[in-house]
């Protein structure tokens, strides 16, 4: 074949160091058809990757180029349109482009040698049998607890089951020979068809329905609403009317833990197919829901952050519940927000988007507030209650026993006499969180990390939360020889046992990383809790957003002090968010619900402002003072992080780019300057701070950043990242 007519395509790989390469077509794969989203097999280095064709460019035959090895699909595996909006994403991020696609596939794609996806089995209970029959053919009682739970939670897989039994595999299989079953490789509600509960929207919520149902093309919606004000409502009716009409919505959740809760809330409710997308799955399940999406035989995908690059065939709505949570920030690798790609992603697809939260981002709610995104106000409970009253306890002023007051563990007792159930909530694991010497101050500290260690009783040693470094209890001060080492503060599992000693006829239940560590787990505590039975949940943020526990009527609120003296500025507004999410938790049914928030700083102004009037005055007060320093949203801000094991060559590293980028008077540099955690797992950490006026400016000084970085080669061994639009400066 003469050189002119070689075929050449442009790939992208997931590599850190170019968006594309080029590479021939050998001769024995010229007559098969090769097309722009399809994966081949080629050689990079010492190795063989998976690649995406990105590009058919007939360009100049040029001898260095590599022949791909293999190809590996029959038909388009990534459309254009996602390869296309990956481009967006690319320039916005400026990330490597090879990279930003490949963080959109799933991993079970990106090896060369995978088997055909193995099929999944759904089950559903059938609704034709009177309570009589059922009892007699329900003889065992495995058979029963997983009959139960299916009516109760499906349709499901068994092995979202086995913390009910641990075959229940095979008793769904039995039961399903008994004819009580019905299965399916995709998940369904044909078993029965889906009713509308028993109420009518309150006016709000009619108002946002038809305001989003009546609109065309793209539109941004902030659903602002208070806790219990229905929001899932709106969002389940707004996605059925699309799935009736053949078309699918991508609902994007903050964690893991509250997808399985929406997606039964969709699949009771919608008349289609639903799944669900996360990390806790299985290579093959995230692979099956990916491909399934994309060929249109799913019509409604319920996904944590990553879910925001699946393909569909017929995309009409994308909705992102908690639109303020942190979890929608990648904190690591290529780190995009999935929040702000869902707006970008209905933008280029032309749909509506979503933006639902009790407690709007500033981002979302300047840009509600300045007429970008439509704001639509939920503020009345559809339980009709009253919000929860809300008390400040001065801790000052009373005597603590391992973290809580007598007022409040009176309290507490009192609604357990009452049948009810209350939620003592402390971000802070372990039994305390530093260990300090009486005589001389000394703290014990991480040799790796500049970070305290914290004690955890249960294993009777120290543990950094940042390496995961164990320590054992020294017996004498290694400063000044003292013994007098005491631990100082409260943790949840110190929390734990005090409630313990103080009610001892109570039941606790301690949810935090270290009792909760896997979703089976997480399940069995949640449906444990939401029998209603009396109890004390003592808990970290795993509990402080988006459940829905009816017999929950107290939240006590522990140590929200140290966020008022953090120098991240987003600090009081992440607390404000935390701190009216985990309140929302009290009064969600049928009873009046109250909050106490246990401080030492009762005449902080942020305790007036955001209790003596509301979320969205608080907010509005947080972005003037913003607009008046300078700081996101009302600038656009970066941050190149790097890391080092030597501290004076981190420190040139970021000299260099700072004293190199050309002046731009709409940008300021901040840096080198250490991060909050200065030192981690062994390593330095230092970074530079770009604000700017306008988001020009900033792109063009970070690309005139990283082109010195590569092209010259500056970084020496230096671990950096970009960090564009950081959600914390840590």
């Amino acid at each position: 074949m003469p050189d002119s007519d070689k075929k050449i395509i442009r790939v992208a790989l997931p590599i850190p160091f170019a968006d594309t390469l080029s590479y021939l077509v050998p001769d024995h794969l010229c007559d098969k058809p090769i097309d722009i989203g399809m994966r081949v097999v080629v050689p990079f280095i010492n190795k063989q990757l998976v690649a995406v064709i990105v590009s058919l460019s007939p360009g100049d035959y040029t001898k260095n180029l590599k022949h791909i090895i293999e190809l590996l699909d029959k038909d388009i595996f990534l459309p254009l349109k996602n390869i296309e909006f990956m481009k967006k994403v690319h320039l916005y991020y400026l990330q490597p482009f090879g990279e930003v696609i490949f963080s959109g596939i799933p991993k079970w794609f990106k090896n060369k040698n995978n088997p055909e996806l193995p099929k999944e089995i759904w089950w559903q209970v059938k609704e034709n049998f009177s309570d009589k029959e059922i009892e007699t053919l329900l003889k065992s009682e495995k058979q029963k607890n997983i009959f139960n739970y299916l009516r109760d939670y499906g349709p499901l897989q068994s092995r979202s089951m086995t913390h009910v039994d641990s075959s229940s595999s095979s008793q769904c299989q039995s039961l399903f020979k008994k004819g009580l079953l019905v299965q399916s490789e995709l998940c369904f509600v044909d078993a029965h068809p889906p009713a509308d509960p028993d109420f009518t929207l309150t006016t709000d919520q009619q108002k946002a329905f038809d305001a989003i149902n009546n609109s065309s093309g793209f539109n941004t919606f902030l659903l602002d609403g208070i806790t219990g004000s229905g929001k899932t409502e709106v969002y389940i009716r707004l996605v059925k009317q699309f799935v009736t009409n053949k078309q699918q919505a991508l609902v994007l959740v903050p964690e893991i833990g509250l997808t399985p809760q929406l997606f039964h809330e969709f699949a009771k409710r919608i008349h289609g197919r639903v799944a669900v997308l996360h990390s806790g799955l299985t290579d093959a399940a995230r692979a099956r829901a990916w491909q399934k999406a994309k060929s249109g035989e799913i019509d409604v995908i319920v996904a944590t952050r990553s879910g925001i690059f699946t393909p569909f065939a017929n995309l009409a709505i994308i909705i992102v519940d908690e639109e303020h949570d942190l979890s929608f920030k990648q904190q690591d690798g290529f780190r995009y927000s999935a929040r702000d790609l869902a707006v970008m992603r209905a933008q280029f697809e032309n749909l509506p988007v979503i933006l639902g939260s009790a407690t709007p981002s500033l981002e979302t709610f300047n840009n509600a507030q300045n007429g970008k995104y439509h704001w639509l106000k939920l503020r009345e409970r559809t339980n009709k209650q009253n919000l929860p009253a809300i008390k400040i306890l001065d801790v000052r002023k009373h005597k603590m026993l391992k973290g809580l007051s007598k007022a409040v563990l009176g309290q507490i007792d009192q609604e357990l006499q009452q049948g009810n159930q209350a939620l003592v909530f402390l971000n802070r694991r372990g039994w305390s969180p530093k260990i300090t010497c009486q005589d001389c101050g000394w703290v014990a500290e991480c040799d790796h990390c500049d970070t305290y260690l914290t004690y955890h009783k249960y294993m009777d040693r120290l543990r950094c939360h940042h390496c995961e470094r164990i320590y054992g209890i020294p017996e004498f001060c290694p400063q000044c020889g003292s013994q007098k080492i005491e631990t100082m503060g409260v943790g949840t599992e110190k929390l734990h046992k005090g409630l313990a000693e103080n009610l001892p006829n109570a039941e606790i239940i301690r949810v935090d990383r270290d009792t909760v560590k896997t979703s089976n787990q997480w399940q069995k505590t949640v449906d444990e809790i939401k029998t209603g039975k009396p109890c004390v949940l003592v808990g970290t943020q795993m509990l402080s957003k988006g459940h829905d526990f009816p017999n929950l009527t107290l939240v006590v609120i522990v140590n929200v002090d140290n966020s008022f003296y953090s120098l991240d500025f987003r600090a009081t507004e992440h607390l404000s968010q935390l701190m009216i999410q985990v309140s929302g938790r009290a009064g969600r049914k049928h009873k009046k619900g109250q909050v106490i928030i246990q401080t030492q700083c009762p005449q902080n102004e942020f305790f007036e402002l955001l209790l003596g009037k509301n979320y969205q005055e608080y907010a509005t007060h947080e972005l003037k003072l913003r607009q008046q320093v300078g700081f996101p949203p009302a600038s656009f801000m970066s941050i190149i992080r790097a890391r080092c094991k030597d501290e004076k060559k981190l420190e040139s590293f970021l000299e260099t780019v700072s004293n190199n980028i050309p002046q731009d008077p709409n940008v300021s540099v901040l840096g080198p300057i250490p991060a909050p955690i200065y030192k981690k797992m062994g390593q330095y950490q230092m970074q530079l701070i770009f604000n700017a006026n306008n988001r020009k400016s900033l792109h063009q000084s970070l690309k005139n950043a990283l082109t010195m970085i590569r092209k010259d080669k500056i970084d020496n061994g230096i671990i950096w990242n970009l960090d564009i639009d950081p959600v914390n400066l840590s």
